[in-house]
């Protein structure tokens, strides 16, 4: 755990990709998978809070983001001094490197 003190910042792109996300299993698979989700998400933006390190370096994201596993979705987010900002919220089936613009 981390003796420092976090901000997490959300983009507004990892906004609708949460909003998406919830939408889509409220729809797909009802409301009580989508309260189970809804609290792994929620459990997972306190834990990157809490301990921003947690995450691990990927090949097909930017240096200096870090990714974090959630359910099937990935957090993609990057450390600036005191505040986290997540940046993407992935499904782990996506190419990374195109939503990254990498080669």
């Amino acid at each position: 755990m981390s003796d420092n003190i976090y901000v997490l910042n959300i983009s507004q792109d990892a906004y609708d990709d949460l909003t998406d996300i919830q939408q889509y299993t409220l729809e797909t698979f009802g409301e009580n998978q989508f309260h189970k989700y809804e609290s792994m998400l929620n459990e997972a933006l306190f834990l990157i809070s809490s301990n921003p390190r947690i995450g691990h370096a990927r090949p097909d994201i930017p240096k200096e983001y870090l990714a974090w596993p959630v359910g099937e979705h990935i957090f993609i987010y990057r450390i600036e001094d005191s505040i986290i900002y997540l940046v993407r919220v992935l499904h782990n089936r996506m190419d990374f490197r195109f939503q990254f613009q990498i080669d």
